[in-house]
């Protein structure tokens, strides 16, 4: 098993702060998952159009940034999803 958090706007369309999931092979394998689980508010928020990952979507891996979709996940790893929320 993973953990995958959720902060600001994807924490709000998921329901919940945190979550446990099967280990997925990869950061990309693992976002495919989400949003078949939590449709497409959860992928509009993530995805642009053509399928891949929002420029301004962070994901962290066990602390670390992670800046590849093919990042490999192990079992245990906790990952971290947000979108930065921009004030004025």
């Amino acid at each position: 098993m993973i953990k995958v958090k959720f902060l600001t706007l994807l924490r709000e369309i998921v329901g919940e702060g945190a979550i446990e999931t099967e280990k997925k092979e990869t950061i990309s394998l693992l976002i495919e998952h989400l949003c078949q689980k939590y449709g497409k508010k959860f992928s509009d928020a993530i995805l642009e159009e053509k399928g891949s990952l929002k420029e301004h979507v962070k994901i962290f891996l066990n602390g670390k940034e992670v800046n590849s979709p093919d990042k490999r996940i192990n079992e245990g790893d906790t990952i971290l999803m947000f979108v930065p929320v921009a004030g004025g």
